[in-house]
């Protein structure tokens, strides 16, 4: 008889004991950082409501897995977990002491959750920190991100950030123009972008300004040169988000820097919005942001911030680095040859009280 062999569906897999293995090494790790911090574990469900995910935003919809119940309701696979997180703060935890301080590990569902891979299927784990302004807690997530990839052992990382309030502002001075452009990085397409500024009627020092303001990336450095761009565009006011930046770097004089082209894949960010980097794998391994205004969508008027981590990512950059993972420990195996079943059932149970690995040999 021909064998069948019944294959996954396009952009899952399984894991195998030995990378599981490893997959809880990271999440071990990494949930030890969090609840050191004072977060505690939510869960959401997997299968959710059409609505809240077209609710939260528009881009996670477009790609998400949409379903239809038996009933003819419109469901769909969670395509992220800040969105159903919002929505449990809104609908079950509205008038509690704030603010809340969460963590998550779970799957998220995408076509095309990869720009330049076939998965569809993610393994995500991240916090959410409810009920706090713009400031000290957008530097508590990012001190949280660098302590978890210092835990992990990773070496090379560097967190890119960039802010809402920048488009914001260059919306506001240039209208269309800027938009366009954005939507052209948005693509990483920078060819694109240097058609749309060639084909503008904006004056020279416009283009000039838009061709320096996307090559802008670093750390103190970065900050002077915008502070010199700035003062080319009379009626540009950078200084709240130029002062934004200055704070971020006096705390962390290292692995993080400003990109001034970075823009964002959610829709739902309001302020800090950020990618971590790593070239063991040459693309991110997670994103975060501000998102003030996505509860009160839920009827929760309250800011929050927050970021998710890839764990297959991590797991993938720690493997190209080099990392030495735990190892299962086998167990001693007890021969039933030698001694009778409740013997050698009893020798087990001594065994496991001590936290000794035992089973059969069978």
């Amino acid at each position: 008889m021909k064998k069948v062999f019944l294959r996954n569906p396009k952009g899952s897999r399984d894991w195998l004991p030995d990378e599981v293995i490893k997959q809880e090494f990271v999440r071990k790790s990494l949930v030890n950082v969090f609840e050191l911090w004072g977060y505690q574990p939510i869960q959401t469900p997997i299968l959710i409501n059409w609505d809240t995910l077209s609710l939260g935003s528009n881009k996670l919809s477009d790609i998400a897995f949409k379903l239809i119940g038996q009933q003819a309701e419109i469901l769909a696979l969670r395509a992220d977990l800040t969105t159903p997180i919002a929505r449990v703060a809104a609908e079950r935890l509205q008038g509690k002491s704030l603010p809340f301080r969460f963590y998550y590990v779970g799957k998220v569902f995408r076509y095309h959750a990869r720009k330049t891979t076939n998965e569809r299927e993610l393994y995500q784990i991240g916090i959410e920190l409810i009920g706090t302004k713009e400031g000290a807690s957008d530097l508590e997530c990012l001190k949280i991100i660098t302590d978890s990839l210092d835990k992990l052992g990773l070496k090379k990382y560097l967190i890119s950030v960039n802010h809402t309030g920048l488009w914001t502002e260059l919306f506001r001075c240039f209208g269309e123009l800027a938009r366009d452009l954005y939507k052209a990085l948005s693509q990483k397409d920078l060819i694109l972008f240097k058609s749309i500024l060639d084909k503008s009627r904006a004056p020279s020092t416009v283009k000039a300004f838009w061709s320096e303001l996307i090559q802008i990336r670093g750390n103190k450095e970065a900050i002077k040169q915008l502070k010199t761009l700035a003062k080319k565009i009379k009626k540009l006011k950078l200084n709240k988000i130029i002062s934004y930046f200055e704070k971020i770097f006096l705390v962390f004089p290292e692995n993080i820097e400003v990109d001034l082209s970075l823009t964002s894949d959610v829709d739902y960010y309001t302020g800090i919005y950020f990618e971590v980097i790593t070239s063991y794998l040459g693309r991110n391994v997670g994103s975060g942001g501000r998102y003030d205004q996505l509860l009160s969508k839920f009827g929760f008027n309250t800011p929050a911030v927050g970021f998710s981590l890839c764990l297959e990512d991590l797991l993938l950059a720690l493997e190209r680095q080099g990392k030495v993972f735990p190892k299962f420990k086998l167990p001693r195996f007890i021969s039933l040859s030698q001694q009778s079943t409740k013997k050698v059932f009893e020798t087990i149970d001594k065994l496991h009280k001590k936290n000794k690995h035992a089973t059969l040999k069978t």
